[in-house]
């Protein structure tokens, strides 16, 4: 077991929160269901991203305002696509609220002691970031870590082979929502 403060500190930037997660075994290459997966993902945290700024840029007088708000349009149109065709096939099993912790290169959560991957195991990690969307970000990840705390355990994922503009959407999406937690944190303590 490594230690925890060093592996904690090398994650940087996390987003933390309560969300959908669901799993399953990968026994399968990546390689072979990538760029599928990759462009969903792609799509779905440009949506996220999308749906998330407060702050409208005024375009000027050449239109950049009506490219920018047709490719919204575009992007969510893709995305409810995919998720048609997800829940047309879907046949997994139903995703489970728990605590997640995300940082850019891995993922932990809370999980009761029924089900839990094994260590080093390999698997895809459905995270539904957004609630509202049927759609999760779906990773490949291995298992580094599963320990035992109270009457459950933390399970800890390492992402493997993720594609740079998901890499890249993911850290902004992280970063977004760590700048959110520390301003509601100070909001919490000037209010106290």
């Amino acid at each position: 077991m490594r230690n925890r403060q060093a592996d904690h500190d090398s994650r940087g930037l996390t987003f933390q929160g309560t969300m959908l997660l669901n799993w399953e075994t990968r026994t399968d290459d990546v390689a072979s269901d990538r760029p599928a997966e990759d462009e969903k993902n792609e799509r779905l945290l440009r949506t996220l991203l999308f749906s998330q700024d407060l702050h409208h840029e005024h375009g000027d007088e050449s239109g950049d305002r009506m490219v920018a708000d047709l490719a919204r349009v575009e992007a969510k149109l893709d995305l409810l696509l995919d998720m048609v065709s997800d829940l047309l096939r879907q046949e997994q099993s139903p995703a489970v609220a728990t605590p997640v912790e995300l940082w850019l290169n891995g993922a932990s959560w809370t999980s009761g002691t029924d089900r839990l991957p094994e260590l080093g195991g390999r698997l895809w990690l459905s995270l539904y970031i957004d609630s509202r969307l049927a759609q999760p970000l779906r990773l490949p990840a291995r298992v580094t870590d599963v320990a035992g705390i109270a009457e459950s355990f933390r399970v800890t994922v390492a992402f493997e082979v993720l594609d740079e503009p998901v890499q890249d959407l993911l850290a902004k999406l992280i970063f977004r929502q760590h700048r959110r937690m520390i301003a509601q944190q100070k909001a919490d303590k000037r209010s106290e």
